[in-house]
């Protein structure tokens, strides 16, 4: 790794232009990339960017939150046994978490925009397809396929909302991902309480789709990460980068200043994200997000067999029947996942004005605490309160985790780590799915025993680590 020098160099002054190559310049000004984005400022360049991440976090929950809506119509047209009910969430979710870390990598080697560009293309076909299967096994297929694109989409588009602006502006581009994801999570419940019984299914997911299509174009006309193109040794493209979004935001870079770069060969490796410097944040941030992830995903599932069954406390196992979700369903899960969007919003707050750490540990101990009121049989006012308290507790530590992850990793690194997280945070959900759709019938307390429990093992974690990233810039290797 050869980096540039910062010097800024006198008329007639030696100085290094290439990586490791030598010639003449005049006046040729070397700066770190953070004080170009200081000279840009924050305007609609960015605004851009982040509308493009909003558009792919909105479509990436809500493909999650979609499930939740169409299974029980399924299980009444196709006659779904809750083995498959369990395996269409095991198919998306599942090749979500195995995409996430093969292409958290792809992203760190060639590049984020074009990951993002083919997955972004892939989900509007995968749910086009979906939406016209004829039958169980098709659906599954093009579950499989939407999963995959949308876990390659999360680490790169993570990455790339959190590399166009300065470091003071990092919360900001992050709360354009973490916002729109829970709103898509609640706006699903809601679209379904207003318009699934009279479009259908198929139309349905045609309509969830819908964001993805202006997704496409924006990516396809964006450029790519400056701070990708400086660590994989396109100088030139990287100032290509940073002054189209210069002129973006009516401002103009002098023409002879260059921005020091990185040109790293170790690109996207796993082995350095293990290494001593980096494998207490990548084990204890995998282990907080594969519990959380498993509550949320868990839960969203959960939440419609909670409703429609009537549970109370440890009652007696509840029958597997073709049930459609009322309107007072869909109200009441309308209400629930609408606490995501105010945990969000809390998470970013308080990231921002007073850190990560703290806020995450209270957020994770009120979702512990929410869960284990739930095993208190009141009334279903007690029952919705509570669940929503929880949804408010674990979008809460969804938020803060999500703005920790891109922080405590270097460019060179940053998708790989983003996607090695995200899988387990995916596999993680994978088993909450799972266990709910194959233990709610024998028993519900059982899933929400486990639920307790799984949370549990989350604070313990978060409670361990001690580093906070709040004032912490961002490092390119």
């Amino acid at each position: 790794m050869t980096e540039e020098t910062k010097d800024i160099t006198a008329e007639g002054e030696e100085t290094v232009t290439e990586y490791g190559s030598t010639s003449q310049t005049s006046g040729e000004k070397r700066i770190e990339l953070d004080e170009i984005y200081q000279m840009i400022g924050l305007g609609p360049s960015q605004y851009l960017y982040w509308l493009l991440t909003s558009l792919l976090a909105y479509y990436d929950f809500a493909e999650i939150t979609l499930l939740s809506v169409i299974v029980p119509l399924l299980r009444c047209e196709w006659g779904l046994t809750s083995t498959f009910e369990a395996a269409i969430t095991i198919a998306s979710y599942g090749s979500y978490a195995v995409f996430s870390v093969l292409f958290g990598k792809v992203a760190d080697k060639y590049g984020r925009k074009t990951v993002i560009q083919w997955s972004t293309l892939l989900v509007i076909l995968g749910a086009i397809g979906g939406a016209l299967s004829p039958n169980i096994w098709i659906f599954l297929v093009t579950r499989l396929v939407t999963g995959a694109c949308i876990g390659t989409n999360y680490s790169s588009s993570i990455c790339y909302c959190t590399e166009f602006a300065e470091s003071k502006y990092r919360a900001y581009g992050m709360s354009t991902w973490v916002l729109p994801a829970f709103v898509g999570l609640a706006a699903i419940n809601g679209l379904a309480f207003l318009i699934l019984e009279t479009v259908g299914w198929r139309w349905f997911i045609m309509i969830v789709t819908i964001p993805s299509v202006p997704a496409l174009i924006l990516i396809l006309v964006l450029p790519e990460s400056p701070r990708y193109l400086c660590v994989s040794g396109q100088q030139d493209k990287a100032m290509q980068a940073v002054r189209f979004m210069a002129k973006l935001n009516k401002k103009v870079l002098p023409e002879n200043i260059r921005t020091i770069c990185f040109d790293d060969e170790d690109l996207g490796s796993y082995a350095m994200i293990l290494n001593e410097d980096h494998r207490k944040s990548t084990i204890t941030l995998s282990l907080v997000y594969f519990t959380n992830i498993f509550i949320e995903f868990g839960l969203i599932m959960f939440l419609p067999l909670l409703y429609s069954s009537h549970f109370c406390g440890a009652s007696p196992s509840i029958a597997h029947k073709c049930q459609i979700l009322t309107k007072k369903d869909l109200f009441k899960l309308t209400i629930a996942t609408a606490g995501s969007i105010v945990g969000s919003l809390a998470g970013l707050l308080c990231a921002q004005f007073i850190g990560r750490l703290v806020p995450i540990r209270v957020a994770t101990l009120v979702t512990f605490l929410s869960l284990a009121s739930l095993l208190l049989c009141v009334n279903d006012t007690f029952t919705l309160a509570t669940t929503t308290v929880a949804k408010i507790g674990e979008a809460f530590t969804n938020t803060v985790v999500w703005i920790m992850i891109p922080e405590s990793f270097p460019t060179n690194i940053r998708s790989t780590a983003s996607g090695f997280i995200n899988a387990w945070g995916k596999f993680g959900g994978v088993l909450g799915n799972a266990s709910v759709y194959l233990l709610f019938y024998v028993s519900p307390f059982s899933v929400m025993g486990l639920f307790v429990f799984i949370c549990f093992v989350g604070f313990v974690a978060i409670m361990i680590y001690d580093r906070e990233t709040k004032d912490e810039v961002l490092k390119d290797t």
